[in-house]
């Protein structure tokens, strides 16, 4: 049934990508050979998991993914899954073994950081090595910082205990152990619907870098991203060890109404109404938010930990939880004199709530925003568009149409259809004093 699915889904993308993107590439050879180097890129940028062997191998596949994409095969990237999971369970290994006794820090070694510069390791030796070096590496960096973290405190307080190296590199080690595990626990969660997005985001990253595919659970999480809302508890999570971990609670957000929810909080488990909670302890952070989202109006109890150890559960109504940071703000600057008064608006987003014609969108509340503005007087607007990754293009249409009395705001071409233009048709001039604007975009 997976490998259907899989089929269904690389069948599918490459035959939009063919009939209506706006430049489609030919699926030959030498797309093969780019598909192929970007996947690698991806699958280990670091050089760290693979051995040179293990390239060797998948090169077999270098000019034949063009041909699995027509076929509907997955040979190249099923070996890839396979290779990658038994490198990075080796590796695992290797490092937790590294890092139970002091490395020789008498002798002056040299590592290089910089990726381009690596080659895989030709043996397992090699990448012994390079392991050796880069836990090394990682190990004095802490070393050094607790060092003069100790005596600035030191500076402070005469109190204060210098700990010798011995104890400074134990605990570095350590540090460096934990960190590193963290890590390896996030990649050992990932599961095939991961890995398939990887592939195929490789591949229709082949056609252009702005084309991309998205998982159920990511286009749910870009449809909040656009519209600014969620349905939920209005509580933001992030994972601390193996637990779920609560860093902030929404203002005016249900969880915030029911006020026994609170930062620090460690969710242990999550049930849906009055049935059979669910164990969330070592879960990815992912599958957990999707427990506690939820329609408006439902149940949802938590069982957490609380910073002084105690247990307790949580009931909670969830709600409509609006994403402040997604919505435009504004605000005034003043010169050192106070002479003149600058307008700034900021808008991380084109966003608009596609399931509500009545909901918030950014061409409404940017004109809100240059009304009050010139309610104000200013001697001019800096719009801020920095990190705006884009969002309804009806709205920028809009939005171009404050400044201007009419005409042309964009053009959009399609393979299918003649150019278009987008105009401005409303005659009206929301401001047109001066206008400064700041992106980070070409």
């Amino acid at each position: 049934m997976q490998k259907r699915k899989e089929s269904v889904l690389v069948g599918a993308i490459s035959e939009i990508l063919s009939a209506y993107h706006y430049s489609p590439v030919v699926l030959d050879d030498a797309f093969s050979e780019k598909c192929f180097k970007l996947y690698i890129e991806h699958l280990d940028f670091n050089k760290i998991y693979l051995l040179q062997s293990d390239i060797n191998v998948l090169e077999t596949y270098k000019y034949k993914i063009d041909d699995e994409i027509k076929d509907k095969t997955f040979n190249f990237f099923d070996l890839s899954v396979e290779v990658i999971e038994k490198r990075i369970e080796e590796t695992t290994l290797l490092y937790q073994e590294m890092l139970q006794s002091p490395f020789d820090y008498t002798v002056v070694e040299q590592i290089e950081l910089n990726e381009e510069k690596i080659n895989y390791p030709i043996d397992k030796n090699a990448q012994k090595e390079m392991w050796r070096k880069t836990l090394k590496y990682h190990t004095l960096d802490k070393i050094v910082d607790s060092y003069n973290t100790q005596l600035e405190n030191k500076k402070k307080s005469d109190t204060v205990v210098l700990k010798s190296f011995e104890e400074l590199e134990k605990e570095a080690r350590a540090y460096v152990l934990k960190k590193f595990d963290n890590r390896f626990k996030r990649i050992e969660k990932l599961n095939s619907e991961d890995r398939l997005s990887v592939y195929v985001n490789t591949i229709t990253g082949c056609f252009d870098p702005h084309t991309s595919y998205l998982p159920p659970n990511d286009k749910e999480d870009f449809d909040i991203s656009i519209s600014g809302k969620l349905e939920g508890i209005g509580a933001t999570l992030s994972v601390k060890d193996e637990y779920i971990k609560v860093v902030n609670i929404v203002p005016g957000s249900a969880s915030w109404r029911q006020g026994e929810l609170e930062t620090e909080d460690l969710i242990l488990k999550v049930g849906q109404g009055d049935s059979e909670p669910v164990d969330v302890v070592g879960m990815r952070l992912d599958e957990a938010v999707q427990l506690i989202r939820g329609p408006k109006g439902s149940k949802v109890v938590l069982t957490v930990k609380k910073i002084d150890g105690s247990i307790k559960l949580i009931p909670i109504i969830r709600d409509v939880v609006m994403l402040e940071e997604t919505f435009a703000k504004s605000t005034i600057l003043s010169s050192k004199d106070n002479s003149k008064k600058i307008g700034y608006i900021y808008l991380p987003k084109f966003y608009v709530d596609f399931e509500n014609a009545k909901g918030r969108r950014c061409a409404v509340d940017i004109k809100a925003e240059l009304i009050k503005l010139n309610t104000e007087k200013v001697d001019g607007i800096i719009f801020d568009l920095r990190n705006n990754g884009g969002g309804s293009l009806a709205d920028v249409v809009q939005i171009g149409g404050y400044f201007i009395e009419k005409g042309p705001i964009v053009q959009v071409k399609s393979k299918m259809f003649a150019p278009a233009i987008k105009e401005d048709s409303d005659p009206s001039i929301v401001y047109n004093i001066y206008l400064y604007y700041i992106s980070n975009f070409i």
